[in-house]
């Protein structure tokens, strides 16, 4: 069940998983998701943000079936009620950095940190292959996939390439994603003389596999984050990563051994950061290997099935 239409409704239908789309007004919602819940009679019911757990929390109205809710990290916009949190079951948490910043004395005895994972990538188009079939030049190229928020960095990733460019590091930057600061960022852009020769922005791409195929090495340099799930792809490309030292990274990158991590908003220490892989090509493969073969170990996709399925069961039996 889904609030709007988008882009994994379409995904589902392709798997045979019809999306009930409860669309807009509140109201309105509010009665479909009771029909829904009164016709299908789910085991559990699980949102993934404060609005959805506002219409998860209706199916308490018709069935007993126990409620869980993901945070993803910081919660911005509409914040759930105590009700709500008191019919909710099971609490999970995508990092212990998201479980100490938040504040939930309603919680007591239903927070678990389950992290985020990813399925193992199998092997795309070498870099050279995958460059000429999304005609890119033959160049150092870094992708940062992140929605254009305000909250990932990319207005320090643009400081930074104005400094590595005055210090006569040529490269292109990829920015796939998009999202409402989209103008602002491409006129900070341009007001640092940067043109598409160091940064190109992509918009919304379906094709994030072959753009992290054809690059050298992955930068998210965000101000605050719960468990990114671009780094953990990024990883298992065996692709090497620069990013903010905040949230929920440093679970899943250890400085020197999976990655590099900087300090969030420094454009100092994040173009050195990247210059120090530019410049190190054995450096670049170490990390990629290792940032794999954790990405396939600890943080499998397998390994959070597997938790939630113990939530889920916990949570049916209580």
């Amino acid at each position: 069940m889904a609030i709007h239409e988008g882009p994994l409704e379409r995904d589902l239908l392709k798997v045979g998983i019809r999306a009930e789309v409860l669309g807009a007004g509140r109201v309105k919602r509010g009665v479909r998701a009771v029909k829904y819940f009164r016709d299908f009679g789910p085991d559990v019911v699980h949102a993934h943000n404060h609005t959805s757990l506002h219409y998860a929390t209706l199916s308490k109205l018709v069935t007993r079936a126990p409620v869980v809710v993901t945070v993803h990290g910081e919660m911005h916009g509409r914040r759930a009620s105590w009700l709500e949190w008191y019919l909710t079951s099971s609490v999970a948490i995508v990092s212990h950095a998201a479980l100490r910043s938040l504040d939930a004395p309603w919680a007591a005895g239903k927070l678990n940190v389950i992290h985020n994972g990813i399925a193992p990538c199998p092997d795309g188009p070498n870099r050279d292959e995958a460059r000429r079939t999304l005609g890119l030049p033959q160049t150092f190229i870094v992708v940062i996939v992140a929605r254009l928020s305000g909250l990932k960095g990319h207005g320090t990733l643009l400081q930074s390439l104005r400094i590595l460019r005055d210090a006569g590091v040529d490269l292109l930057v990829l920015v796939a994603g998009d999202g409402p600061l989209r103008g602002e960022l491409e006129q900070q852009a341009t007001a640092l003389s940067l043109d598409e020769r160091t940064v190109r922005f992509l918009g919304a791409r379906p094709d994030v596999d072959d753009l992290l195929c054809a690059s050298d090495f992955f930068v998210l340099p965000s101000d605050s984050e719960g468990l990114p799930l671009s780094v953990l792809e990024a990883m298992a490309h065996g692709v090497p990563i620069v990013a903010s030292d905040v949230g929920g990274i440093p679970e899943i990158i250890d400085h020197d051994i999976h990655g590099l991590l900087v300090p969030p908003g420094d454009p100092n220490a994040l173009a050195a950061a990247i210059r120090r892989l530019v410049d190190d090509p054995a450096l670049r493969r170490r990390l990629g290997e290792t940032a794999r073969a954790r990405a396939n170990g600890e943080f499998s996709l397998s390994t959070t099935i597997r938790n939630y399925d113990r939530l889920y069961q916990r949570a049916i039996a209580e």
